[in-house]
């Protein structure tokens, strides 16, 4: 299945909503049920994605298309019955963020080459590794 996350109208997430990883996440493999928390301030909007095994464990989730952004992203059988990704429009695209340690200051990058995939509706997810075709893969 080919699905475009080119989507202008990413299917909403109500706040504190209980999403299931059945994998987890690639390196939190053991944390597979998040609460998702939305909060929009006007032009900016986040997400964090929190564990409820542990809490402390927690990402924050961007919207790519408000970065310009957009995946065609390819699943395959395995990984669409992961999700249940039967309907392209049930399915969100989002990406991590990540401190980025430089030697003056910390800043936030977006792992661009793995973005979470998830199903709305079902309240499943799971995160594509993207392979690499050029040397970045943070934005």
């Amino acid at each position: 299945m080919s699905m475009q996350s080119k989507v202008t109208q990413q299917p909403s997430i109500q706040s504190e909503n209980v999403f299931t990883f059945p994998k987890g996440i690639p390196g939190f493999e053991e944390y597979t049920t998040f609460k998702i928390f939305h909060k929009e301030d006007g032009k900016n909007s986040a997400y964090w994605l929190e564990s409820c095994e542990t809490p402390v464990v927690t990402f924050t989730l961007v919207d790519p298309t408000a970065y310009d952004l957009n995946y065609d992203i390819y699943l395959d059988d395995i990984e669409q019955k992961t999700i249940k990704a039967d309907n392209p429009l049930d399915i969100g695209v989002f990406l991590m963020l990540k401190k980025k340690d430089t030697t003056d200051t910390s800043q936030l990058g977006a792992n661009i080459g793995g973005p979470l995939v998830i199903n709305v509706h079902e309240q499943l997810g799971l995160q594509k590794v993207l392979k690499r075709q050029s040397a970045v893969t943070e934005h």
